[in-house]
């Protein structure tokens, strides 16, 4: 299913107050930031408004040394819209943990894979040893693709490239969606229109996989009453303040299904393998994330916190509901399609279960 947004425009957004970032955090990266910017000046080849050319680009290196999931999944519609823009090209990474290669791996034009250890600088030898690696390549662009993030600046830095192009410095009128900004950033290089739709993000699922995942879908749910009600997959697991307590998803789902009617519930384990709800509902563990995600296209919908697996959910068919507490949805949202985001600020799970459920009928057919 292919779902896109104008690039102006990346999510669905409930209303409610939107939260702020923890302010140390923020203090902290802009102190980072200021040191990088005078450590790294701007390089000659830093590619300005328009300057990048469409031929003659074979060979391109996106910089994304971040380990999380979520992040690494938002780096798929840059992908795309490379693939679009150079469609000969070979597309090398340069990201941190084993997702980087999961999520990419559907993509035809995947060249090398250059991981960092998520604590790099612990692990001076294996850094290095990248680097050097990273080093004998020549590109013709090398995209620092995070913008802000230090570490990316640095390495796009020492990569051999023609062309450089730094997310943070494409011009005024930058995305707030973080899946939005390395596009724009490459349709200001190219001079090309900023207003075409945003590549969905996307993870490229075979048809193997994804009928291994109806096949498992099936498996798992082979208990669950009634067998012709909806399917929909919860993640109640998120890091630290975003997570929702046992009681809030009790409240939710109780609230959803008395007014969306029957849903066939499953839950998606967290790597610890604990149920967060109880253990009321089937449940599906794996440490693939494709599996992972051929599991969710198959259920049809999703709802968690924002977390990785909700851009993982984001990026398959299924509609996927983001629930943000703590954090900016509109830096976060999944997009497209029948997706939605709800701010639930003020904590009340009867008001965030009604706006989901009203998104689910629409889903499945029935007027809210």
């Amino acid at each position: 299913m292919t779902r896109t947004l104008p690039l102006a425009q990346a999510s669905s957004v409930s209303s409610g107050r939107v939260p702020n970032h923890g302010s140390l955090q923020q203090w902290r990266r802009r102190a980072v930031r200021w040191l990088v910017k005078r450590l790294v000046p701007p390089a000659r080849n830093d590619v300005t408004a328009g300057a990048l050319p469409r031929i003659g680009i074979q060979r391109v290196l996106v910089c994304r040394p971040n380990h999380r999931l979520g992040n690494t999944v938002l780096m798929t519609p840059l992908m795309a819209e490379l693939e679009r823009v150079y469609p000969g090209a070979e597309i090398d990474v340069l990201g941190a943990g084993s997702a980087t290669l999961d999520i990419y791996g559907g993509y035809a034009m995947l060249g090398d894979t250059f991981l960092l250890h998520r604590r790099a600088v612990r692990h001076p030898l294996a850094t290095i040893g990248t680097v050097l690696a990273l080093r004998k390549k020549r590109y013709d662009l090398v995209i620092d693709a995070a913008s802000g993030s230090s570490s990316g600046r640095i390495l796009a830095s020492m990569s051999m490239a023609r062309f450089r192009l730094r997310v943070d410095a494409a011009g005024d009128a930058v995305p707030v969606h973080l899946a939005a900004r390395p596009v724009h950033a490459l349709r200001w290089a190219l001079g090309a229109d900023a207003t075409l739709p945003l590549p969905p993000m996307d993870l490229r699922l075979s048809e193997d996989e994804l009928r291994t995942g109806r096949a498992t879908l099936r498996r798992v749910m082979s208990s669950s009453h009634p067998e012709t009600a909806p399917v929909l997959a919860i993640f109640p697991n998120a890091t630290g303040a975003k997570r929702y307590d046992e009681g809030w998803w009790t409240t939710f789902l109780a609230e959803v299904t008395s007014l969306a009617g029957p849903l066939r519930i499953v839950e998606l384990v967290a790597a610890d393998g604990q149920s967060r709800v109880g253990s009321r509902y089937p449940t599906y563990f794996t440490s693939d994330v494709r599996k992972l995600a051929a599991f969710i296209d198959a259920a049809g919908m999703y709802v968690s916190a924002d977390c990785g697996v909700m851009h993982l959910a984001g990026a398959t068919s299924a509609m996927t509901i983001g629930l943000f507490g703590t954090t900016d949805a509109r830096r976060y949202a999944p997009y497209g399609g029948m997706n939605l985001a709800i701010q639930t600020a003020d904590g009340d799970a009867i008001v965030a279960a009604r706006q989901a459920a009203e998104r689910i009928l629409r889903v499945i057919g029935v007027p809210a």
